[in-house]
């Protein structure tokens, strides 16, 4: 007996490492892969959700426990497929990014099956996502000393991100779960010792290392939306470890006369808190907050959607419509650019999906949520609820890790017992046959995964190349892989400089439309403009670069290449207004580049009024 306990224990135990594998995806950085802080994380996840297919199989034959179906797994589900039905309709084929969002959807019911298996699967998961966090603080730690490189050139501390702005969410999103552990554990270290307790004394040590990690590093990010979520994540950790002790009334009570005194001063607080972030980055709150307004002219507009990875493309051409109108004010002009994402997750989810996914997203996180706090799911709560303040003003689910993360918290939140659950509860065979016909989707979507894989090998290499200068060399190792990342508007954009510079403007406007579908980055439209100058077609280059104009009325740049297009076609009086408009408008950052141009500008306009 003694025996087979100890062999069913193991074997519970192994399976654990392919959940530890995909937790651990947030750390991954890959040197051989162009684009390895992101791509290597990609390639990881599908490693692991394999062998998570294969562990949760292996799980259920062993332990044979059931699982419960919910309404949050049925609206959950019903977006996902919602997502990929208006996706496919509006051409967007077998991306990286559609076959994530299958596989998310496949994880989040890996997870609700690999919880209830074994009963010490929660905890030691629980333990792994914390420990995650202590990583990542220490790894920031690192980078901000000098002791380990950052992943961007521009930033100082990024931990395994490649901005420090996702870095500093993923461990305001962590700080919560580890702050109620702290709370929720102290009460063991009171007690005397116990062998028993051995693992509660593990997380609630690794839980402080965490939290005091993550304090000490997350002011140095500079992100105050992870600042704002922290802080939320954290309070409402701590009302609910007193709620589940049942101190939440007792302390109202007690506190009743000083209560409003407290809210009067939190409220103070509070305002001044937000003035004081607001002020700290003016120039990235009104842009936020101009990206946003824009955003919702295209929802008004497109309500049924606009597909999955699409948002950029058609930003890009609300907002150059939008100052094409003149309606754009002068503040709203010095803070508008070609944005990747809407910095508001369910702003992007309802231009991305439309209005009806977006209302089942929405109600699936309250149906969660709400459940959560009925089955006193309260340590995964504070974390999922710092996760979503973090999506108000960000963009973590275009992030792997975080989506990895939202499933895990929100299976964890789901966690029940069959037995004693009003909710659908299939037999073990039917959970059995499910769970396989997951298993045959991922191995499905993963198939074609390799070829993909071997194409960012080659355009990590082919980089060097482009670098040098080498463009009729990168075009024609670009023209081999790009059936497989027509996806990767970095890669678009590297492939249409090189025709461009290697002599095929058309070639190069013909990858360029495919860019501007996915992407808004005014270079675009710029590169575009020079071919058709290059092709003798004045009228379509006057055209490009005005629309680079317009999407970024602050940059200079594209009213530089007009003043050279109207200086080519001999038009002088359009020189010298273009010239003069250079030399007076401020420049959003000034650098040397500005003052070469404006004294190219000057010569130029001199040379047509001495004529």
């Amino acid at each position: 007996m003694m025996l087979k306990r100890i062999i069913h224990h193991s074997i519970n135990s192994i399976l654990l490492i392919p959940f530890i594998m995909v937790l651990c995806t947030v750390f991954v950085v890959s040197k051989d892969l162009a684009n390895g802080v992101v791509s290597g994380k990609y390639f990881w996840f599908y490693l692991s959700i394999i062998l998570v297919s294969v562990g949760v199989i292996v799980s259920i034959s062993v332990n044979r426990k059931r699982i419960v179906f919910s309404v949050v797994d049925m609206l959950i589900s019903l977006f996902c497929i919602s997502g990929l039905i208006i996706t496919s309709f509006h051409g967007g084929g077998i991306s990286n990014k559609s076959v994530l969002l299958l596989l998310i959807l496949i994880l989040y019911f890996y997870c609700k099956v690999f919880a209830v298996q074994y009963k010490w699967n929660v905890f030691i998961l629980t333990v792994v996502f914390i420990f995650t966090g202590f990583v990542e603080a220490v790894w920031g730690l690192r980078q901000l000393y000098g002791f380990a490189s950052s992943q961007h050139s521009l930033f100082k501390t990024t931990g395994s991100f490649f901005n420090p702005g996702p870095y500093a969410g993923y461990l305001a999103m962590v700080m919560p779960l580890a702050f109620y552990c702290i709370l929720n554990d102290y009460r063991v270290l009171k007690n005397r010792f116990r062998y028993t307790y051995i693992p509660f004394y593990v997380r609630w040590g690794i839980s402080l290392l965490s939290f005091c990690g993550i304090l000490t590093v997350l002011p140095v990010a500079m992100s105050r939306a992870a600042w704002i979520a922290a802080t939320a994540g954290c309070l409402i950790a701590g009302v609910l470890y007193l709620r589940k002790k049942k101190k939440l009334k007792t302390y109202v009570c007690r506190f009743r006369k000083t209560i409003p005194v407290i809210l009067s001063g939190a409220v103070v607080l509070l305002v001044i808190g937000v003035i004081g972030i607001y002020r700290l980055k003016k120039d990235s709150a009104d842009g936020r907050a101009f990206i946003w307004k824009t955003s919702v002219q295209v929802i008004g507009e497109r309500p049924f959607g606009v597909g999955l990875g699409n948002f950029p493309g058609v930003y890009g051409e609300k907002q150059s419509e939008y100052f094409a109108a003149g309606r754009g004010s002068a503040q709203e002009q010095v803070v508008a650019e070609g944005p990747e994402y809407a910095f508001n997750e369910y702003i992007q989810v309802c231009v991305e999906f439309g209005i009806i996914p977006f209302l089942v997203f929405v109600s699936s996180i309250v149906c969660a949520v709400c459940t959560a706090v009925r089955r006193k799911r309260y340590a995964p709560l504070g974390a999922l609820l710092s996760l979503l303040v973090f999506a108000s003003m960000s963009y973590p689910f275009s992030v792997l890790p975080f989506l990895i993360s939202f499933v895990f918290l929100v299976a964890l939140c789901m966690q029940d017992n069959p037995a004693k659950s009003p909710s659908y509860s299939p037999k073990l065979s039917a959970t059995i046959i499910f769970i396989l016909t997951l298993c045959f989707i991922t191995n499905i979507s993963i198939y074609n995964r390799y070829p993909l894989y071997e194409a960012y090998k080659r355009w990590n290499k082919s980089k060097m190349l482009y670098d040098v200068g080498l463009y009729e060399d990168v075009s024609r190792e670009y023209a081999k892989i790009h059936p497989y990342l027509y996806h990767e508007i970095r890669f678009l954009f590297e492939y249409a400089q090189s025709l461009s510079k290697s002599g095929q403007p058309g070639e190069s406007n013909r990858v360029l439309e495919m860019a501007v579908k996915i992407g808004c980055d005014p270079m675009l439209y710029n590169i575009m403009g020079k071919n058709y100058q290059a092709l003798g077609n004045y009228a379509l280059a006057e055209k490009y670069f005005n629309k680079a104009t317009m999407i970024a009325p602050n940059r200079l740049y594209p009213y530089y290449l007009l003043a050279k297009l109207y200086d080519e076609t001999g038009d002088g009086e359009k020189v010298c207004r273009m010239a003069e408009f250079i030399r007076t408008k401020e420049a959003k950052v000034h650098s040397m580049a500005v003052d070469e141009m404006r004294d190219e500008m000057k010569l130029l306009c001199e040379k047509y009024k001495s004529e």
